[in-house]
C-alpha cells in the first residue's frame, strides 16, 4: 500500500534526523543539570548530609530528575517513593518540606542505589576525581537523554493527535472538556447537552453536538482519543497510533483499534464510526485486516484530506 510506504519512509526520516536534532538537545540539557547537581553535591555528604540542600535538589525538576538517574538501573520517581516509605503514597510535598528525615533518606538510597560503574567513588565513600566526574557526566548524560528520547518517541502519536484538534478548532469546533462545557455556543449554534459523568459516553443523549468535539473519554466501554460529531449526527472515535515496528502494529491495530470498530458496530450501529489516525511502520496486511473490521485508516502525513472530508459532511 503506497500511503503505508510513505508513512514509513517518514519515520525513517524522523528517526536518521535524531542524532542532530532532538538526542543532541536532550544531552544537552540533561548534561547542564548534571553539572548543577555535582556543584551540589559537592556540598553534601550521605553521612551528615545538609537536610536544606538535600530538598532545594529534589524541589528542582531537572537536578531530581539527573539525581535519580545516578541509580544504576536509574529509578523512577514513582519506584523511588514506594522504595524510600515503604508505601503506596510515595513522596508527598508536604512530607518532604515538614519532615527533615525525609529528604535524607532520599539521598541515602539514591547512594545506596548508586551505579558503581558510573560512580565508583560513592561505595568506595570517597571524593571522585576530576576525571572520575567528567565521565560520569558524559555516560549519565547519554543514558538520561537515550531515556528522554525514547519517551518523546511514544509521545509522537499525542502530538499527531494535537495537530488534528487544532485544525479542528480551526475549523470552528469546540473541545468540551467537562461540565456543559468551559464555552458558550455561538449565536445558531445547538445548545450543548451535559457532559458524560465521568467522560463515560453510555448512550446517544451524552453524544457531543456538532460543532463539539471530546478529548479522551470512554466509549460505550472503550477508551478514545478523540470523539467528533460530524454535521450529519455520525461520530467519529478517533484513536492516534504511531508504531515503531511492524510487530507492534499487529499489537495496537489489530487488538485494540479493531477491536473497538467491531464493538462499536454492536453497541451504536452506524451512529458511531472508528477512525485510526496512524503514523510510523504498519504492515499492510494488518491495515487490511483492521479496514475489513470496520476500521478507517487516516494517515497523518494526510491530515489534509481528511480535515477536508469532515468539513464536507452534511
Amino acid at each position: 500500500m503506497e500511503q503505508a510506504q510513505i508513512a514509513l519512509d517518514e519515520f525513517v526520516d524522523r528517526r536518521l534526523a535524531e542524532p542532530e536534532g532532538t538526542y543532541a538537545t536532550h544531552f544537552k540539557a540533561r548534561r547542564k543539570a548534571l553539572v548543577r547537581l555535582f556543584r551540589k553535591l559537592s556540598l553534601v555528604t550521605s553521612v551528615n548530609p545538609s537536610v536544606a540542600l538535600v530538598r532545594e535538589i529534589i524541589a528542582d525538576e531537572e537536578m531530581f530528575s539527573a539525581l535519580r538517574y545516578v541509580a544504576g538501573p536509574p529509578v523512577s520517581e514513582d519506584d523511588l517513593g514506594v522504595l524510600v516509605t515503604r508505601s503506596v503514597n510515595g513522596i508527598a510535598q508536604k512530607a518532604l518540606a515538614e519532615d527533615d528525615a525525609l529528604p535524607v533518606a532520599v539521598l541515602k538510597l539514591i547512594c545506596k542505589m548508586s551505579d558503581p560503574f558510573r560512580f565508583p567513588w560513592i561505595p568506595a565513600g570517597r571524593p571522585p576525581t576530576p576525571r572520575e566526574i567528567r565521565e560520569a557526566i558524559a555516560m549519565t548524560s547519554a543514558l538520561h537523554a537515550s531515556q528522554a528520547l525514547q519517551t518523546e518517541r511514544r509521545g509522537y502519536g499525542r502530538a499527531v493527535e494535537q495537530s488534528l484538534v487544532t485544525r479542528l478548532e480551526a475549523m470552528g469546533y469546540v473541545k468540551v472538556t467537562g461540565g456543559r462545557g468551559k464555552s458558550k455556543p455561538k449565536a445558531g449554534q445547538p445548545v450543548l447537552p451535559p457532559y458524560p459523568p465521568k467522560g463515560k459516553v453510555t448512550q446517544p443523549s451524552h453524544h457531543p453536538v456538532f460543532p463539539h468535539f471530546y478529548g479522551e473519554c470512554t466509549v460505550y466501554g472503550r477508551k478514545v482519543d478523540l470523539f467528533i460529531a460530524l454535521k450529519s449526527g455520525v461520530m467519529i472515535a478517533l484513536e492516534a497510533k504511531d508504531s515503531s515496528s511492524a510487530l507492534n502494529s499487529t499489537k495496537r491495530l489489530l487488538n485494540d483499534t479493531a477491536a473497538k470498530a467491531k464493538h462499536y458496530q454492536v453497541a451504536a450501529g452506524k451512529n458511531v464510526i472508528s477512525v485510526a489516525l496512524l503514523s510510523g511502520v504498519f504492515k499492510v496486511a494488518d491495515l487490511a485486516q483492521a479496514q475489513a473490521a470496520g476500521l478507517y485508516l487516516v494517515w497523518a502525513h494526510d491530515l489534509d484530506e481528511f480535515v477536508a472530508w469532515i468539513g464536507l459532511q452534511t
